[in-house]
């Protein structure tokens, strides 16, 4: 989607696998955690906190609240889900931390799913036409609310852990190969990472959804349907005391702080829905986006489908990992 100041503020990027690892595709896999020398004898699953906490804070899959209640574009069927990502990135952790014990490391990453981000996939729908829930808005602004904050990064793997869990020498995106070797024991091409990523074929670009996603979001918004209802829209921020273009740039009439809303933004939020609501404008831009987004999946139906085959094979190769 657009980077405008409400999506970017209030959308957290998601822990997704695929593609995520360092000499499969030139990312890099994020290390939530640490290791420390040791026996890496107990081999069941990564220590640290429950893999299953803050469960209850998981993003809805559908928005259940607000404007946006009940709605689901087309591609997002192609996406990688949330509950997903953590389904393959906790057998990767597992495969991650047994491979990490065969050369005396003991792998501590923080477990998938502590610390859910705000959307279910890359539509981020609940958000996708700017803030659309009256509710939200009312209590917590433009803010994404009490929602779980990202972990810190954690302690700092040693040049060693680096170079076996990665097969580079630093945690960056194109870094130098490390030796092919730790203490006599060969390193597989692209460490830990490589290989359990390999394991359970999570090294999967999953990207195509997301690009006609962006396209589809980028185009609605030179529809005639769509700049009649933004303008309506415009008209009455404007008659509320607020001038504005578009609901991706409401966001920026509103006072920040790094803490909770103030009151000023609050009072933003609920006119800019409250706008929204009386013109309609969810759902006139969704009706749009939605034939734009059928257009797209009947022209690259193959390749989506080759993307949500292969995402559903890592997660059932994920399963037979963890169990």
């Amino acid at each position: 989607m657009p980077r405008n100041s409400d999506v970017t503020r209030n959308r957290r990027p998601r822990p997704g696998i695929a593609v995520a690892v360092l000499g499969l595709t030139g990312g890099l896999l994020t290390v939530l955690g640490g290791c420390s020398p040791g026996p890496g004898t107990d081999l069941a699953a990564p220590a640290g906190p429950s893999a299953s906490a803050g469960h209850a804070a998981w993003p809805d899959s559908i928005p259940r609240t607000g404007l946006t209640k009940g709605m689901v574009l087309p591609l997002e069927a192609y996406m990688e889900t949330y509950p997903e990502s953590v389904a393959i990135e906790r057998a990767v952790q597992r495969l991650e931390t047994q491979c990490m014990a065969r050369y005396g490391f003991t792998y501590r990453p923080t477990p998938p799913g502590a610390f859910p981000p705000p959307n279910n996939d890359d539509s981020n729908m609940a958000r996708r036409y700017g803030i659309a829930d009256p509710a939200h808005a009312a209590k917590y602004g433009y803010t994404i609310g009490d929602e779980n904050d990202v972990p810190d990064s954690g302690p700092r793997l040693s040049t060693a852990e680096i170079s076996v869990l990665t097969g580079r020498v630093a945690l960056r995106p194109n870094a130098a190969k490390a030796p092919s070797t730790y203490q006599g024991k060969s390193i597989p091409a692209d460490g830990c990472q490589g290989e359990s990523v390999t394991r359970v074929g999570a090294a999967v670009d999953t990207g195509l959804p997301g690009r006609l996603d962006y396209e589809s979001l980028t185009k609605s918004q030179a529809d005639p349907r769509v700049q009649k209802v933004v303008g309506a829209w415009s008209d009455c921020m404007k008659s509320k005391g607020y001038t504005v273009d578009s609901p991706l740039n409401a966001a920026d009439l509103a006072p920040h702080s790094s803490g909770e809303a103030g009151s000023a933004e609050i009072t933003v939020a609920t006119a800019d829905v409250n706008c929204k609501q009386k013109t309609g404008l969810v759902k006139v831009w969704f009706s749009v986006e939605s034939a734009i987004q059928r257009r797209q999946v009947e022209q690259n139906h193959l390749a989506l489908q080759d993307v949500r085959d292969r995402i559903t094979a890592a997660v059932k190769a994920s399963a037979a990992v963890t169990g």
